[in-house]
């Protein structure tokens, strides 16, 4: 509807005097939504025309809301701590159409009264705000939640000590069935000696793959001792090659003449023939060999720098460039030798890593079954234990020290819960008398905190009229009672449109004069320390009518009785 208002009236609102802890306020909020309302001190509508002071109506409504809630006690509900906010007394003091008044803590929806419990919360709320939740019960109440959650901490953790070894033995069980592929038909463990059984078919599959395996280690040993002297025999090769390429390319540098090339050659084949080692051609040390040694007079010789040497170079080049094809042909031989060295060497690394492979595997099987039959046997031998055993007869124990403390507490609960406050006969003696007043003396009223569904109640049966009456006569009991000190409940309460079909007229004319009674019957000079504000589709009774307890009558049968006098659109 306020969209609609703001269309009709873009720059109006709604104005309303407040009184608060004696101080009046008056509050402005637009029908504009985007706009901050006003609120000033002081009960003067014409102070919203003039330039003054002034706080933001969400400012002034969040300390609104921190004044209404400051008397309650507890400021949270024992058992969840959640907080007592003021829009869950709000939903419960301004009661609409929607709840129909079924019973007394059905209260206004709204947007959620946002209770984390529907049904136990409402009721704590209600005594917490009428003074009725004394430090001692609420004590007990936190202590029984606490001890609630610790219960079944307790609980869950005694259960999975129980399932646990149950859980590990399938576990193990199904781990040796799979490993071997057994059938579920075949037993775990047999007395039999002859007979099968799991844990005998995984022993001797362990059995057999540790015998296997010893055989593929010693395939596996085999192997790279023939890899590690066929590299080292490619080692040697590769050392011949090189100095055969070496002395192909020094006797080529002499065939065409080119000295600096001989030179630089030379001084190569001088290092590589002074190693240490021995000559393969006659299998005797360098030092020995009478070709290694003329060899390494000759390229001695290339070193000479005097003139008169030149001849001796000349000569040597000559000797070099006859053996062309002597160390050509060398050289393809080596090259040759070594090429079936490394084919050779590739073929014994595919076989030994093909061994290693399935040694490997051996290993994991031989491994895996004699670690299932481990685990197997230290389940066996701790599931039964001592110290398992005293696992779970201490967790039982705590459960029941718990149990123990719940009871105990629920029974202390109850002791203090049964000891009326005088509050609380204050407040069912006055249910009482209202309902005396109202129906007859024959019929009277109770009160009990305590109940989750009816805590004021009408001795007289009727059906739904007197569960409406129940829940309306509650309310203004509480109204009544709020005149008082030592309560957060607000001077205020809202019922919007209990209809008279929902009770019988005189039931609804009585109760709308009994509210008018008890108004004349508080009022001191021009203040009334309570408000009720009732909305109705059916006229009041004929003694009210025409006096000032009537604010407002409207009439949709003609413009003058509408609300702003004139009609908006059809869907207002």
């Amino acid at each position: 509807m306020r969209e609609e208002l703001f269309g009709e009236f873009p720059t109006g609102g709604v104005a309303v005097v407040l009184h608060v802890e004696g101080q009046a306020f008056t509050l402005f909020r637009h029908f504009n939504t985007h706009k901050e309302g006003i609120v000033l001190k002081g009960g003067e509508f014409t102070a919203l025309w003039r330039d003054q002071p002034y706080h933001t109506d969400r400012t002034f409504m969040q300390q609104l809301a921190d004044t209404m809630i400051a008397k309650v006690a507890p400021a949270a509900i024992p058992e969840t701590s959640q907080a007592i906010e003021w829009r869950h007394l709000l939903a419960w003091i301004s009661r609409d159409q929607g709840s129909r008044f079924k019973s007394f803590f059905s209260w206004r929806e709204g947007e959620g009264t946002g209770l984390q419990r529907s049904r136990q919360d409402p009721p704590i709320i209600m005594r917490a705000v009428l003074g009725l939740l004394d430090q001692a019960e609420s004590k007990l109440m936190c202590s029984l939640a606490e001890l609630e959650i610790e219960l079944e901490l307790a609980k869950k953790k005694t259960a999975e000590l129980l399932r646990e070894p149950v859980l590990i033995r399938r576990r193990i069980e199904s781990d040796l069935r799979a490993w071997r592929n057994l059938p579920d038909s075949l037993p775990l463990r047999v007395e039999d000696l002859f007979a099968d059984s799991v844990v005998k078919q995984v022993r001797n599959a362990a059995e057999e793959a540790a015998s296997a395996l010893g055989d593929w280690n010693d395939r596996q040993d085999e192997a790279e001792l023939r890899l590690a002297e066929l590299r080292t025999e490619v080692t040697q090769i590769q050392t011949q090659l090189d100095r055969a390429s070496l002395e192909y390319e020094f006797a080529e540098a002499a065939r065409v003449g080119d000295e600096a090339a001989y030179k630089a050659i030379g001084e190569k084949l001088l290092r590589l023939t002074q190693l240490a080692g021995d000559c393969k051609e006659g299998n005797i040390p360098f030092a020995q060999c009478q070709h290694i040694q003329a060899e390494i007079g000759r390229l001695q010789v290339i070193n000479l720098r005097d003139e008169r040497d030149k001849k001796s170079l000349s000569r040597a080049m000559k000797e070099s460039a006859l053996r062309v094809g002597t160390a050509f042909q060398r050289k393809q031989q080596l090259e040759v030798k070594f090429q079936d060295l490394k084919a050779t060497d590739a073929e014994l690394v595919g076989k030994r890593n093909k061994i290693r492979e399935v040694r490997d595997k051996t290993s994991h099987e031989a491994r895996r079954g004699e670690e299932l039959l481990t685990e197997m046997d230290r389940w066996e031998k701790s599931a039964g234990s001592s110290v398992s055993q005293t696992a779970i007869d201490l967790s039982c124990a705590k459960s029941e020290g718990i149990g123990r403390d719940i009871n105990s507490g629920r029974t202390q609960l109850a002791i203090v819960q049964k000891e009326l406050s005088n509050r609380e006969k204050r407040i069912a003696r006055i249910m009482d008398r209202f309902t005396r007043e109202l129906l007859s003396n024959d019929a009277f009223g109770s009160f009990d905190p305590r109940d989750e569904n009816r805590p004021f109640r009408i001795s007289m049966r009727g059906g739904e009229a007197y569960r409406v009456l129940e829940v309306l006569l509650g309310d203004i009991v509480c109204l009544m009672e709020g005149a008082g000190e030592d309560n957060a409940f607000p001077g205020l309460v809202i019922h919007d449109c209990p209809r008279e079909a929902d009770m019988s007229a005189g039931l609804y004319e009585g109760f709308l004069l009994l509210t008018d009674h008890l108004q004349k019957a508080f009022e001191d000079g021009m203040s009334v320390p309570f408000q009720y504000i009732v909305t109705t589709t059916t006229p009041p009774p004929a003694d009210l009518i025409d006096t000032e307890q009537v604010c407002l009558v409207l009439d949709p049968s003609f413009d003058d009785g509408l609300l702003f006098k004139r009609r908006f659109s059809e869907t207002i």
